[in-house]
């Protein structure tokens, strides 16, 4: 029940207090008294949920430093270029909205002072158990950077899938290049790093969910 309803039951309850006094002192008096002290605790509880609430949930740190490597080799190579910078995500399931917030959030600051370079954000479509295990497929990779205008680098958050090397038709430095952040430490990029098609992986060191470590 909201404070609001409680407080002002109190003050009902005190007020007909006054009322009851005419036929009874003590019971008025006592009447009174409950109403004074229900209302006192209820402004009470209203001031400590309001001074104590909790605060919003901090970036996480791990995070925050995956996005910000990214962003900046992505600088280093395509800084110079005119397009958009492609986000890849998992499904929600897999990373939720703050998730993403973190990651694109601090991707898009280390990014600001490049006018020419645009962020742009877009979920794998992958459901199911197959999606938790980062079991993420190379369709849904297609169809996520169809449509994608003067694309200047692609950003996956999502790892790759086998055979992601062969999503890169023109292969850096004249087509954009893929840079990842493998959540569930697999392989599948080994082979498009080796060609230069993916220009950088970052995994997360042993016992860390962020994936704080980079190579």
């Amino acid at each position: 029940m909201p404070y609001s309803l409680l407080l002002v039951l109190a003050l009902v309850f005190g007020a007909l207090g006054f009322m009851v006094r005419r036929r009874s002192e003590l019971g008025g008096r006592l009447m009174i008294l409950a109403g004074c002290v229900g209302a006192i605790v209820c402004l009470v509880f209203q001031v400590r949920s309001t001074l104590f609430a909790p605060g919003p949930k901090p970036p996480d740190r791990g995070q925050a430093a995956v996005a910000y490597f990214l962003a900046q080799q992505v600088l280093r190579e395509a800084g110079d270029r005119q397009g958009v910078v492609l986000l890849l995500f998992p499904p929600e399931q897999v990373f939720d909205e703050d998730t993403v917030g973190t990651y694109a959030g601090t991707f898009g600051r280390v990014l600001r002072g490049f006018p020419g370079l645009k962020v742009e954000v877009r979920r794998l479509a992958a459901t199911g158990k197959a999606a938790l295990g980062g079991h993420l497929p190379l369709a849904a990779f297609q169809q996520a950077t169809a449509n994608v205008a003067s694309p200047a680098a692609y950003v996956s958050f999502a790892g790759v899938p086998p055979d992601i090397e062969t999503l890169l038709s023109t292969p850096p430095p004249k087509g954009p290049g893929l840079f990842v952040f493998d959540p569930w430490g697999t392989t599948h990029w080994l082979a498009g790093l080796r060609q230069g098609r993916i220009r950088m992986v970052i995994v997360p060191r042993p016992g860390s969910a962020s994936g704080a470590g980079h190579e």
